[in-house]
């Protein structure tokens, strides 16, 4: 049931959750509870007093984490009901989950299984044997980044130094291999960089230090760092503002930072003497609507900032464009690890600010890279 569009489509007022068929909770973004319909206190044998301003981890085992993954992935979990009633120690549910950005609130629908009990019990055995597996995967890959990326800044800076003639004259032949080297150790960098980046992110290992900064400031300060780059590789690079009349941002600054330089590192990586542009303004309020942003009656404009990122030389086909957003979809695609990852860290990154992002690539167009975020 998407949850979200009964709430939408409707006043509030008028909502009667008690009429669903599912059980319903209605949290804070903290995972408060805020709210229940009759369907939760049934399956609880509890009364709202006992649920209200509790959080969802005392009443659904694993509830935080669990909950951020559906929100994240758009999915949904089987999860075991926590009660102190002995007739209730064994409930599971089915749960999916939608956030309202506006209103800053977390829908989650409920729907008993324990009749399949058994069915159920031995799938989510086996999804904690896995989530442990990968998260054991995780944690090692994390902690072996640091050694390897290491190890490659050292490979690509000696290559580098040996080029400059630190090690003295070097012949045609030397310098070719240096060379690709050096290039294929940067390159390689880039990639692993962004792929560890992205199991972490993955490992819900993030936390975001919102905090205000000045975007206009920001997005002047990236411009100038990549001049130089866009100027040596001969790319034509246009920046455009203008239109971006609200400058107070509360985000993590260093994120959106971290966002803008990818979308950078796109065009100076796959432009060859190309067109790259980034335009940055106010979303029209008809694109917020389409895109199911927040309520007609509450929506603004200026309350977010939408981004327009087209680089001529990058072209996706249909296939590709279709699986871009899964992860290790690798059957249509022989392009590096790193423009993958990098698209998924971009998604990941604009969906927990809870903003959107969509991708159209055309033959003689190039591609765009659309994504909106809320300014708060």
């Amino acid at each position: 049931m998407n949850i979200l569009k009964y709430f939408k489509s409707q006043k509030e007022e008028d909502c009667d959750f008690n009429s669903l068929p599912d059980g319903i909770f209605t949290l804070e973004q903290d995972g408060r509870i805020i709210d229940v319909n009759n369907k939760i206190l049934e399956m609880y044998n509890t009364n709202r007093f006992n649920i209200l301003g509790h959080y969802f981890s005392d009443f659904v085992e694993n509830g935080t984490s669990v909950l951020n993954k559906i929100v994240q992935n758009n999915s949904f979990a089987i999860v075991k009901a926590i009660t102190k009633e002995d007739t209730l120690r064994n409930v599971y549910f089915e749960i999916t989950a939608s956030r309202d950005t506006e209103k800053s609130k977390v829908y989650v629908v409920a729907r008993n299984i324990t009749q399949k009990q058994n069915e159920y019990k031995e799938m989510s055995e086996k999804y904690s044997v896995c989530q442990k597996i990968i998260d054991e995967k995780n944690d090692f890959l994390l902690t072996a980044s640091g050694s390897v990326l290491s190890a490659l800044v050292s490979i690509t800076g000696f290559s580098r130094a040996l080029l400059d003639g630190i090690g003295g004259a070097l012949s045609e032949k030397q310098q070719k291999y240096l060379n690709i080297i050096n290039t294929n150790s940067k390159e390689l960098n880039y990639d692993l960089e962004k792929l560890f980046t992205l199991f972490r992110l993955e490992s819900n290992r993030v936390e975001y230090n919102y905090k205000n900064f000045d975007l206009i400031s920001l997005i002047k300060s990236i411009e100038r760092i990549y001049q130089k780059d866009f100027k040596d590789k001969k790319v034509i690079f246009s920046l455009d503002y203008s239109a971006l009349t609200q400058r107070d941002c509360f985000l993590d600054g260093e994120v959106v930072e971290y966002i803008l330089r990818c979308i950078m590192d796109i065009f100076l990586r796959f432009s060859n003497f190309g067109k790259c542009s980034l335009n940055i303004g106010h979303p029209p309020i008809d694109f917020l609507k389409e895109h199911d942003f927040a309520s007609n009656d509450t929506l603004d404009s200026y309350k977010y900032v939408l981004f327009e990122a087209k680089i001529a030389d990058l072209v996706f086909s249909e296939e590709e464009l279709e699986n871009i957003f899964d992860t290790y979809y690798q059957k249509t695609s022989k392009r590096p690890i790193g423009l993958k990852a990098t698209i998924n860290l971009l998604k990941l990154y604009i969906n927990d600010f809870r903003g959107d992002i969509w991708i159209y690539s055309k033959q003689n167009f190039g591609t765009m890279f659309t994504f909106v975020l809320p300014l708060r």
